[in-house]
């Protein structure tokens, strides 16, 4: 299955938003995302946009990637652009949560493309302007136990 395909398997208004490539991205956000082969990157949709509306006081996760992996898989990414300080591990952690049970109860095809992608790619927190997280800190080790990646930028292979 295609990442276009398992996006249009779920509930509007999400079956409505693909983008190809990182269309659905804000523009200052897609400058933070790249990869060696942009054609790997199959598409994308904005999912803390598309339901804004329909789920206004969740804490909502902001992009999902399609990603072909060298193989030939498509594989489905999780992107969250975000302030990368000690006071906002929580806030983000919130945000895995809800993306993780949002793919269990709502899109079952794109959570199984996300179990087929690389664990460094899987979810990522990517930092809007630095990373301000000391590796001592509690919050960083709270940060690799959820298997959540920080990143400055994410370089995809």
């Amino acid at each position: 299955m295609t990442f276009r395909e398992a996006v249009e398997a779920t509930q509007p208004p999400v079956r409505e938003s693909y983008c190809q490539g990182k269309q659905a991205m804000e523009n200052r956000h897609r400058q933070l995302v790249s990869c060696q082969d942009p054609a790997r990157l199959t598409g994308s949709i904005a999912l803390d946009d598309v339901l804004r509306q329909q789920k206004p006081s969740d804490s909502r996760w902001d992009y999902g990637l399609g990603y072909e992996s060298a193989n030939g898989n498509e594989q489905a990414i999780w992107v969250e652009v975000h302030s990368a300080t000690t006071g906002e591990v929580s806030t983000v952690l919130k945000k895995l949560q809800w993306l993780k049970d949002w793919l269990n109860a709502e899109a079952d095809q794109l959570r199984k493309l996300t179990e087929r992608s690389n664990k460094e790619f899987r979810y990522v927190w990517v930092a809007s302007s630095g990373v301000h997280i000391p590796g001592h800190h509690r919050q960083a080790k709270e940060l690799a136990r959820s298997g959540l990646k920080l990143k400055g930028r994410l370089q995809l292979p």
